[in-house]
């Protein structure tokens, strides 16, 4: 008898450790979605000020650590237009951004030309050179038809998990545009194309921000240089609660094709923890030194 109560109780303490869990990360879920709106919300208005504001912000995707209830919050926006667009970018900058990542270089021509053999269709003239190439390991032929989402880079020929995981971070489906704005590169690919040694690259990679970069730095090929139009973004909100639980949110926001809204959420997935180890140093610290998300 003093087994089953003891098996009980274990049984009930467990379920209600789960349910607690399972609160809390639903929690941390609703306050990063009040944080991507809120970037929504911000960016809003930066558009509405267009007309007082001689220069529109220009986002990069530096952090913004902040506290929302009792919650830390990181949030962060990048621009489209700063990233290498993969329906749109030329043959060359797939090379220099690939070179750039530290890619092989008997590999590189390789995977720059599979990525425009997947979103070539078959019948355009142009590309028939590259429509036909080998899908190599991959369990299903070219798609020949435009990105839908970045989530599609790993099924390109030549692109590893490896190098999806570490690409992914610096192309988009959004900004249709043939280049990229150096102002708003991620820290990591403006390095990448303006031809920094790997080891730089590299640390840019792991630790973004701060950084002592030189938007205007002239090694920054004039050539894919494109100033972006300020409409498509990466909204990105970390969240850690009091309790440990955290949740990452990450969100497409449109501001061109809108149907009469103010803004299209184009997508919204499950992102990758950056700045946990602030977020808990913050927590830590009851959130004494933060200011409002608001």
């Amino acid at each position: 008898m003093t087994l089953l109560i003891l098996s009980y109780l274990s049984t009930a303490r467990l379920r209600l450790q789960t349910a607690f869990n399972l609160a809390g990360l639903t929690r941390a879920d609703l306050i990063a979605d009040a944080a991507i709106g809120e970037s929504a919300l911000s960016l809003l208005a930066e558009r509405d000020a267009k007309g007082v504001q001689p220069e529109r912000s220009i986002h990069d995707g530096a952090p913004h650590i902040c506290a929302l209830d009792d919650a830390a919050v990181a949030i962060s926006i990048e621009e489209a237009s700063g990233k290498v667009d993969l329906n749109a970018a030329s043959f060359k900058l797939l090379q220099a951004f690939f070179t750039g990542l530290g890619v092989d270089a008997h590999e590189v021509d390789a995977v720059a030309a599979g990525i425009v053999a997947f979103r070539t269709p078959p019948d355009n003239a142009v590309a028939s050179n590259v429509a036909h190439a080998d899908p190599g390991d991959k369990p299903f032929g070219l798609k020949r038809a435009p990105f839908q989402s970045v989530a599609e880079l790993d099924q390109a020929p030549g692109v590893s998990p490896a190098l999806y995981r570490l690409a992914s971070q610096f192309v988009t489906v959004h900004s249709r545009s043939s280049g990229v704005d150096s102002r708003a590169a991620p820290p990591a690919l403006f390095a990448a194309l303006a031809g920094f040694n790997q080891q730089d690259v590299q640390a840019l990679v792991e630790a973004p921000f701060p950084n002592g970069l030189d938007r205007k730095d002239p090694r920054f090929p004039s050539n894919f240089q494109r100033n972006g139009d300020g409409g498509a973004f990466l909204a990105r909100a970390e969240v850690v609660l009091p309790t440990g639980q955290s949740s990452v949110r990450e969100a497409v926001i449109d501001f061109r094709e809108t149907s009469g809204a103010p803004f299209l959420i184009k997508e919204i997935r499950r992102g990758r923890a950056s700045n946990l180890v602030r977020l808990r140093g913050a927590i830590a610290d009851r959130l004494v030194a933060l200011p409002g998300c608001g």
